[in-house]
């Protein structure tokens, strides 16, 4: 039903953009950003589910709670540059908009390194 409600947010937003953007660009902008802000509100509950779980997931990996703070850091990056890339493209600006999607990926591809690495060792030290 969530995800019903949240379509409606986005269809009547757009309803009300479109009439606003041809009267002021900036008012069609502004209520997008308005309407993006609404539907992250949403997810911010979902965030909090997601949280309950790393949380139970907390006591499986011991002492090693890297990997999860790895994993947030990751999830959080991606939609952190998703949002910001969907408003520069609704703006208009879909130049910026791959950047800030690239910078994304890069950022993720770094912060996943160190498990890379971890893995690598692991194997290397099976492997004699």
């Amino acid at each position: 039903m969530d995800m019903v409600r949240i379509g409606m947010v986005g269809i009547v937003g757009i309803l009300l953009a479109v009439p606003l953007k041809s009267y002021k660009a900036e008012y069609g902008i502004y209520m997008g950003i308005a309407v993006c802000l609404v539907v992250l509100g949403y997810a911010v509950q979902y965030f909090k589910g997601i949280l309950d779980v790393m949380g139970q997931l907390h006591g499986y990996l011991e002492n090693n709670y890297s990997y999860i703070t790895l994993l947030l850091k990751a999830v959080g990056a991606t939609y952190a540059c998703e949002f910001c890339a969907g408003i520069c493209k609704d703006a208009g600006y879909g130049g910026i908009a791959g950047q800030v999607e690239m910078v994304g990926k890069l950022y993720i591809l770094l912060s996943g390194m160190p498990v890379l690495l971890a893995l690598l060792e692991s194997i290397q030290s099976l492997a004699g």
